[in-house]
């Protein structure tokens, strides 16, 4: 599950599962998130927690819950500029190849 960019090692359809997961197995697997939504209604229960009632999985908004990806720009100037402070003498030495990382 890690490597399909889920949070957590849950199981396929995890009841414990929030918006956000929900929403990413409407995607990944759907025929799970279709029989997860008929057995809501079927039982007259969700397993979305929500402070505005109860939301079942066939009427979630698919955007809901989804974590949106921070931008980061290009590496180069940028990165140079806003991180040269953080770079010690040591590190300018090794990168300027006055020492090596082995040296003391």
């Amino acid at each position: 599950m890690y490597k399909l960019g889920y949070n957590n090692n849950n199981c396929i359809g995890c009841v414990k599962g929030g918006k956000g997961y929900w929403n990413k197995i409407r995607v990944d697997f759907p025929a799970i998130f279709k029989k997860m939504a008929i057995t809501e209604r079927l039982i007259k229960a969700t397993c979305i927690k929500s402070d505005n009632g109860k939301i079942y999985l066939d009427k979630l908004n698919p955007k809901a819950g989804i974590k949106k990806s921070i931008v980061l720009p290009d590496c180069g100037l940028f990165c140079q500029i806003e991180f040269a402070n953080l770079i010690s003498k040591k590190t300018l030495m090794v990168l300027s190849g006055e020492c090596s990382i082995y040296d003391d």
